[in-house]
């Protein structure tokens, strides 16, 4: 698992960056509470979770210029805490991506005396809350089930049903904001069998540190978070990097300011962002990261940024998604040429505008 891990998680953070488009890194942001952090890691880079074999992957084949993994866990943090912090977290490690997983500290003291306002609904809103505080700042956002408690931690029925049911409700929420998500709930000791088929007492046994005697609820050892990094690895790769958009419109002369620019999809793969950059002459007028799910059909994107002013113009598109950022478009020119033959002046003797040949 650590080995595949290597070998794929050099492709996936050896991608130029797109945030602020000057950036030199691909960078992911792990956010979480202690299962993120690390707390209870065992072997090869202590307290560093599943984002350092993350990180200690990337550095064997991806300079450290080009690629980082952040980790930004806080052990026994619950989601009300967790969407209080990101806002500063996200404005001090801007990054691509926001891998988010949290929840189990929720379920373990939903119905916490020292907690009588809890919901799960509470738990759920703000989850969605962070995800998009990351979206309003460019950031891909990937949503990720939390792992089972331990079959012999002592959490009553309800605990490991809400778990289930959070892992049905993000799986949902990602579906219908078009995000990415990381179903480690099915991977990591689920009731049956897991991907290497063992049942899922012996998955316990070999993922999990003994309960109660070093973990009342069950994070994972070594092994474990080795199944975690794969289970993000893998989920984060199924899409390849975008290939280059097509762009269609504006192009030659057109006789409005307020064009729509739209263009084709790449294929096979998505983006789940684009950049869009347009210039008048050789200065760069806008440059802005625009989500595609606000812009965009199955096969075509659209984008209308305001008005423009007469003169020439080029513009390009480029996609990104958590895999990493995809080649530019061909540049488009195009002018905006608002005059006409018969100009608004004519009745007013105002002719300074006039134009003596069709646009």
């Amino acid at each position: 698992a650590a080995m595949r891990t290597r070998v794929l998680l050099a492709v996936l953070l050896g991608a130029i960056l797109g945030v602020t488009g000057s950036q030199a890194q691909f960078r992911y942001l792990c956010f979480g509470d202690s299962i993120t952090l690390g707390n209870f890691d065992d072997d090869y880079d202590p307290d560093k979770g599943y984002p350092g074999r993350l990180e200690f992957a990337s550095r064997l084949n991806c300079p450290a210029a080009n690629c980082e993994v952040i980790n930004r866990g806080k052990s026994g943090e619950k989601t009300p805490g967790g969407l209080t912090r990101i806002d500063n977290v996200l404005e001090n490690n801007p990054s691509h991506v926001l891998l988010l997983m949290q929840g189990t500290n929720d379920i373990w003291v939903k119905y916490d005396k020292s907690h009588p306002t809890w919901s799960y609904e509470t738990m759920i809103f703000n989850l969605q809350e962070m995800a998009r505080k990351a979206e309003v700042r460019g950031t891909d956002a990937v949503h990720a089930s939390v792992i089972h408690f331990h079959q012999d931690a002592d959490a009553a029925a309800w605990q490991f049903q809400d778990v289930e049911e959070l892992r049905n409700d993000m799986a949902a929420e990602a579906a219908s904001k078009d995000r990415y998500f990381v179903d480690i709930y099915n991977v990591l000791c689920p009731d049956g069998n897991d991907v290497h088929g063992h049942s899922q007492t012996q998955c316990f046994d070999l993922h999990y540190p003994p309960v109660p005697e070093e973990d009342d609820r069950g994070h994972p050892n070594g092994s474990g978070y080795d199944m975690i990094a794969d289970e993000f690895y893998d989920e984060i790769t199924s899409v390849p990097v975008p290939g280059a958009p097509t762009t269609n419109n504006p192009k030659n002369t057109i006789s409005t300011g307020t064009p729509t620019f739209t263009w084709t999809r790449e294929s096979p793969s998505r983006a789940t962002w684009y950049r869009f950059q347009l210039d008048f002459g050789a200065a760069t007028l806008l440059d802005i990261w625009v989500k595609a799910l606000d812009h965009c059909g199955a096969s075509s994107c659209s984008f209308k940024p305001g008005n423009l002013a007469d003169g020439n113009y080029s513009w390009r598109v480029r996609g990104r998604n958590p895999n990493g950022t995809g080649n530019w478009s061909g540049s488009k020119a195009f002018t905006v040429s608002t005059n006409r033959l018969f100009y608004d002046g004519f009745e007013s003797g105002n002719t300074s505008a006039w134009s003596d040949s069709l646009p």
